[in-house]
Parts: structure tokens; C-alpha cells; sequence
């Protein structure tokens, strides 16, 4: 009985299918069938002919992920696994990509694309996993998607509308210099432009919200004495109807989020809320992209899928930096971002920590930064061990890590990885020098320390 491995390289409305067995070796010609019942009943017909023919005892099968297009099949795979020797995986695009260039294939057919998902699998078995995918949260990835294009498409509406009105009202852009205000909106949705404004009389202005006698009068003032260079019918219309616009895309995206925040509910999102900064609808949205704690080992698995962590490029005579990589979606950067800037304000443990690095140089978002990596690193254990937020928890993992560094250090210091010397004759470049001149110094330093030569750093016996 043998194993055959099924790839299957999805489009949209059709699919390919490339069945290997261990060796590589192709059982079956390449297949195609559409993403329909008849294609599926197809499928596993063919699927149960191909274990008689070639007395398989199991087929290990494949799908990209491809934006939803390749859901149908996999569930279709799911649903057949419980009465047939079938075991299914969903795969990351960029795994196989990868593997494809260090094989040096250079082609790229629906058919090959068949080929190569069957050949990762086969050459990669320990980071396939053929588990059942929890999609309790990975169903509301859509909504989620549509609240943020809907987020986009209001900062573009918001900036044409600044474009448009620093030549209609250009006195009006020192209330809108971070966003426009809804009183603002409120305002140009009746009366778009200058003329409309001037012809007003303070107690007709001052009817909408948040616009006070002394505001509607210092706004007609300045209408009247305004030096807009686009006061005409089409500007206005174009004003009110950004106006309009704007106002009912912030509707839309509250009473999304609100429904977000009804329906995508759970265990998970119900923990994730008693981390202090983290409300109700940034829980959610965590756990869409989280959907399952166990697909990462590791906190820094966590932290490195949201894009957090901290890149060194340290290269040759280049100046060391570090940034963050802002890898992945930068949507949950920015919810992050966020809880990161409630937290530092009400939690005292997170401000601590906030002003710890502030103190070290780092700037207001540098310092952010790392609380958005460390409240990563929480929800990671929180999830993990099921878990409430508690700070003294995280405080007695620092003083641990604070140890670890510390030893790491000395570790360092006594094994370098050079095997000679620094040579003075040595064609580096000036930059280079310096930091061996520092670096010399330092060595220098740290052993006239020691005691006993025989045990200081760099000396054999």
C-alpha cells in the first residue's frame, strides 16, 4: 500500500490536479474540472478509483491559499476525509513559490503550479498541517475587509475634499489639519461654499452640533473677508457632495464594526478583552487574523506575522539600524497601534515599560512600537494558557528574560567568533577602524577586570 500526494493548483471557477506518489513519480495525468457539483462528484469519483487502481492507503492532499477560491475544494476534501484515506492541508503561497525557485523551475502552467504543490508537500512533510482549520473567525475575514476598504476610500474622499477646499475656503483648513471634523462636514453638506457661509446669520449656523454663536460668527466673518479662488457652482456641488459622501462612509463603518463586534464573538475575543486597551471590536479583528493560537510555536512567530518585530541590518560598513519590518497587513498595525496608545495611558504596567524606553532615547512611536510587540507577546500567552491579562505574570517573565540577556552577554563576551587577532594592516575602510578601535577598547576594558588573566576573555590555556 502506498502513500500518493494530490496537488491541486486552484483558479477561479476551475482547478488542476497533479497526483504524485512519494518518489515524484506522476500516477495520473494532469486533470482539470471546474468548481461546480458535477466537478466536485467527479473528483471524488476519480478520487476512489485511483486508491483501488493503485492501492493506496493514503492520499495527502493540497490547496494554495488563494483569497477564498480554494474553499469549496477544501471543505469538499474535508467532508470526503471521513470516509475516505484522505488527509488535507491548506498551504501558504510563498512556501511553494520559494520551493519552485530553489528547484530552478522556471515555468509556470496550471498544470506545473498542480506539479509543484504536490512536490512541496512530499519534500516539506514537517511543515505541512493536515489538521481540520478552525474557521469560527476566519469567516468574518470579509467583513473585515470591507470595514477597511471602507476606512480607504474615506481618507481618499477626505483628501480630495481638502484639495478642493483650500481654494474654495482656505480660512476653514485650520479646523481640518489631522482630519475633518463632523461639524466641519455638517457644515459644507448646507452650505458648500463662501457665498452660501457669508449670507448667514450666526443663529442659523449655530444649529448644528458643536457650532457655537462665537464659532458661526467667526465663520461668516471669515467667509466674507475669504480669499478663495474657487467660488462657483461646480466647486460647491463638488463640496457637498464630498461632504455627503464622507458623513455616510462613517456611518457605514460604525454600524459595521458594531456588527462585527455582535456577531464575531467567542471565548478567545471575550479573553482578549480583558487586556487592558484591547475593546471589544480590536479583539475581534485580532482573532480573525490569530484564528487559531496553536499555528504559532512560538510569541515571536506571532510578532513576526504582524509585522512587529525589529529588523537589524548590520552589513559591512553600513550603520547599524534597527526598524520594524512592517511585514503582513498594515490594518493590524494600525488597530494595534492603537491599543498600544490606551494602554500606556491606563495600564501601569504598560507605562512603565512606555517610559522606560522613552528614557533611553527612543521617540514617542519607537516607544509605542515596543508596547505593540509586547502586547503581542501577552496575547500569545494569554491565549496559549487560556488566561486572563495579568501583569504580574508578564513582570516575572521579564525579570527571567532580563537574566537570560545577561548571561548571553557574558556568553558572548568570552566566545567571539573571530580566530585571529585584529590586524592592523588590514585594507578596511576608515569606518571599520573605529569600530574595532571601540571595540578593542572595550575587550581591553573587561579584562583588566578579571582578576585571574588565565580565565579572562580571549586568553587560551
Amino acid at each position: 500500500m502506498e502513500v500518493a500526494y494530490l496537488g491541486i493548483d486552484v483558479s477561479k471557477g476551475y482547478s488542476d490536479f497533479a497526483l504524485l506518489d512519494s518518489n515524484k513519480k506522476q500516477l495520473e495525468e494532469v486533470f482539470q474540472l471546474d468548481d461546480t457539483r458535477s466537478g466536485h462528484d467527479c473528483l471524488k469519483k476519480h478520487l476512489q478509483e485511483m486508491i483501488k487502481m493503485h492501492h493506496l492507503s493514503k492520499i495527502c492532499c493540497a490547496v494554495e491559499s488563494t483569497g477564498g477560491f480554494e474553499n469549496n475544494w477544501y471543505e469538499s476534501l474535508m467532508a470526503w476525509s471521513k470516509t475516505m484515506p484522505l488527509k488535507v492541508a491548506r498551504l501558504n503561497p510563498s512556501g511553494v513559490k520559494q520551493n519552485i525557485h530553489a528547484g530552478l523551475n522556471r515555468n509556470v502552467t496550471d498544470a506545473l503550479s498542480a506539479r509543484y504543490i504536490a512536490e512541496y508537500i512530499i519534500a516539506h512533510p514537517q511543515v505541512v498541517t493536515y489538521d481540520k482549520q478552525d474557521v469560527e473567525y476566519s469567516s468574518f475575514r470579509s467583513l473585515h475587509k470591507h470595514i477597511n476598504l471602507q476606512k480607504k476610500q474615506q481618507t481618499q474622499l477626505v483628501n480630495q475634499l481638502k484639495a478642493v477646499l483650500y481654494s474654495a475656503f482656505p480660512e476653514l483648513m485650520r479646523y481640518c489639519k489631522s482630519s475633518v471634523p463632523v461639524w466641519v462636514l455638517e457644515v459644507l453638506k448646507k452650505y458648500p461654499s463662501v457665498k452660501h457661509i457669508a449670507k448667514l446669520k450666526p443663529e442659523q449656523l449655530s444649529k448644528i452640533n458643536h457650532v457655537d454663536i462665537d464659532k458661526a460668527q467667526s465663520l461668516i466673518n471669515k467667509a466674507k473677508s475669504s480669499v478663495s479662488s474657487r467660488d462657483n457652482e461646480t466647486t460647491a456641488f463638488l463640496i457637498k457632495s464630498f461632504a455627503v459622501q464622507i458623513l455616510e462612509k462613517q456611518e457605514l463603518v460604525i454600524e459595521h464594526k458594531k456588527f462585527l463586534e455582535k456577531t464575531c464573538q467567542g471565548p478567545e475575543v471575550t479573553l482578549l478583552t480583558s487586556l487592558i486597551g484591547v475593546g471589544a471590536y480590536s479583539a475581534a479583528a485580532i482573532m480573525i487574523e490569530i484564528e487559531n493560537i496553536h499555528r504559532f510555536k512560538t510569541p515571536n512567530q506571532l510578532v513576526c506575522y504582524f509585522g512587529v518585530h525589529p529588523e537589524l541590518k548590520d552589513s559591512g560598513d553600513k550603520i547599524p539600524k534597527h526598524r520594524m519590518s512592517k511585514k503582513g497587513r498594515a490594518s493590524m498595525r494600525a488597530i494595534l497601534y492603537m491599543c498600544a496608545q490606551t494602554a500606556v495611558i491606563y495600564d501601569e504596567h504598560m507605562k512603565k515599560i512606555y517610559h522606560k524606553h522613552r528614557s533611553k532615547g527612543k521617540n514617542h512611536k519607537q516607544a509605542i512600537g515596543v508596547i505593540m510587540q509586547k502586547l503581542l507577546r501577552i496575547i500569545w500567552g494569554m491565549l496559549s494558557h487560556n488566561t486572563v491579562y495579568n501583569a504580574v505574570i508578564d513582570q516575572a517573565n521579564q525579570n527571567k528574560k532580563e537574566v537570560t540577556i545577561e548571561q548571553t552577554n557574558k556568553k558572548e563576551l568570552i566566545t567571539k567568533r573571530r580566530f585571529q587577532e585584529l590586524d592592523k594592516e588590514a585594507p578596511i575602510s576608515n569606518r571599520q577602524s573605529k569600530k574595532r578601535k571601540v571595540q578593542s577598547e572595550s575587550q581591553v576594558e573587561e579584562f583588566h577586570q578579571v582578576r585571574d588573566h588565565l580565565h579572562a576573555p580571549g586568553v587560551k590555556i
